[in-house]
């Protein structure tokens, strides 16, 4: 059901290795020309060597909960929009913290299990069904901004809404950064996902974000 490629930076290319084996993923290292958005695209045209129904591409520094690739087919089954992440993180991006919060909090309130939004705020784990993937991929060509702010910028001009997995099947390594980002700013704090965990089984029902 789902094609799973890694994004590896040379820094952390055995952390890559072992989460490619772990999730039966390729994986795709920046030759040193690629930089980081590039290689982000890389990643998501190596996920069409599978048949799937979905496409995910995961950062090297993503750390999947146990089970992960069987809990994202359950999600992804009942997912309520064709576009998905399955880390929602603390701290960053800082502005969105105010929304957040109050999000999972009706999320817990109304036993939801995705909260859906209009912007892409990480990269670490992201899903999109392949019926998108073409036009997400001929999109993000034409543009030089990261590729979280690239993906928000295609489900804006495609009305693509985004479905954050409740709770996150995806935390964070909580180490330095290799890449600096305009909505990071001077932000400190944790970079880890506000819950992660599995289901026995997943709903579509949602709150927004």
């Amino acid at each position: 059901m789902i094609s799973i490629a890694v994004v590896a930076h040379q820094a952390r290319i055995v952390e890559a290795t072992e989460l490619a084996r772990s999730l039966d993923a390729v994986i795709s290292v920046d030759d040193g020309t690629l930089r980081a958005e590039g290689n982000h695209l890389q990643a998501w045209r190596m996920t069409a060597e599978r048949e799937s129904d979905y496409a995910l591409v995961l950062e090297d520094d993503a750390q999947p909960v146990p089970g992960f690739v069987e809990q994202a087919e359950l999600a992804l089954a009942v997912a309520p929009e064709p576009v998905v992440s399955f880390y929602t993180g603390m701290t960053r991006p800082k502005r969105w913290q105010e929304r957040i919060a109050p999000a999972i909090a009706k999320a817990d309130q109304a036993g939801s299990h995705w909260m859906v939004s209009t912007h892409v705020l990480h990269a670490v784990a992201v899903a999109i069904h392949v019926s998108l993937r073409e036009d997400w991929l001929d999109f993000a060509d034409g543009s030089k901004l990261p590729i979280d702010e690239r993906l928000t910028a295609w489900c804006l001009a495609r009305d693509h809404k985004v479905a954050y997995s409740w709770p996150s099947l995806c935390n964070h390594a909580d180490g330095p950064t290799l890449v600096r980002h305009a909505n990071t700013g001077n932000t400190t704090g944790p970079r880890k996902a506000w819950r992660t965990g599995s289901r026995a089984t997943w709903t579509p029902q949602s709150v927004p974000m």
